[in-house]
């Protein structure tokens, strides 16, 4: 069953269009608009259907040439600046919650065939890894393979924010706490997270025969939840995310980049 797109609103546009390439003047088939060009991609990314279903019409773009730009703009960093960019615009208007952010994974089938092994991805799945503010709104997402370490991705995570607001000088920002469930348990990443001054609150494993440890108790997560909700939004408003059909890394990081800039611009635009 297909869900109900209208496309994108001038105002949504307008996020993107900066960092989409200038039309060719020159030589060369000039690019087709980039509204078709996103509005074809959101389409696919909504109701997860096959490129080859994508509607023909004057609103939009043909299937290979969407195909073609969620890489490119994936490969060149476009999606990325995009998402950097609608983050900032979020902080500069206070929708960020920087007290208690938390991290997990959620498994997601591989039907694509997969020729990146080395990601694990060859019919195995994969595993989303995502980072929520206090909200829930995700601040980034990462993909491995389905046996890939989860505990290996936080770092990355916290890395992987970065907030553009344009201001000389301004710190990168931190969430104070980072919650995490039993998966996390790890005096090693504990430290990692102290370094970068956040506050680990990561449940402990229960080992039948560890003593209990010393000194006061660690903070515990009281609401991580929010981050299993986060992957219900992804999921249920955008069905391509539920099984990575793509082949190439590039185009299923793409497809996820998109959806977390569409789920901002949907908060920041209201």
């Amino acid at each position: 069953m297909q869900m109900p797109f209208e496309g994108l609103n001038q105002a949504q546009f307008e996020k993107f269009e900066p960092f989409l390439p200038p039309q060719r003047t020159g030589k060369g088939r000039p690019y087709a608009p980039f509204m078709k060009v996103l509005n074809t991609i959101i389409w696919v990314l909504v109701n997860g259907a096959k490129w080859a279903s994508v509607p023909k019409g004057e609103q939009w773009s043909p299937k290979s040439t969407a195909h073609d730009w969620v890489g490119k703009w994936k490969a060149d960093g476009t999606w990325e600046n995009i998402l950097f960019h609608i983050l900032g615009i979020a902080e500069l208007a206070g929708l960020i919650n920087w007290e208690r952010a938390s991290v997990d994974g959620s498994f997601a089938a591989g039907k694509g065939g997969g020729e990146e092994v080395q990601y694990g991805f060859k019919g195995k799945g994969v595993t989303l890894h995502c980072l929520i503010d206090g909200n829930g709104m995700p601040l980034a997402v990462t993909s491995t393979g389905a046996a890939g370490s989860e505990r290996a991705q936080v770092e990355e995570l916290l890395d992987y924010v970065n907030i553009q607001t344009g201001k000389v000088g301004r710190p990168k920002k931190r969430p104070k706490a980072l919650q995490c469930d039993k998966g996390y348990d790890s005096s090693e990443l504990r430290g990692v997270i102290r370094k970068r001054g956040i506050k680990p609150m990561i449940l402990r494993r229960s080992w039948p025969n560890r003593k209990a440890p010393l000194g006061r108790p660690l903070s515990k997560p009281v609401d991580r939840w929010k981050v299993e909700r986060t992957f219900a939004w992804m999921q249920k408003k955008y069905r391509r995310l539920v099984v990575r059909w793509e082949r190439k890394n590039r185009y299923w990081l793409g497809f996820i980049l998109l959806a977390l800039c569409l789920i901002w611009l949907d908060k920041i635009l209201k």
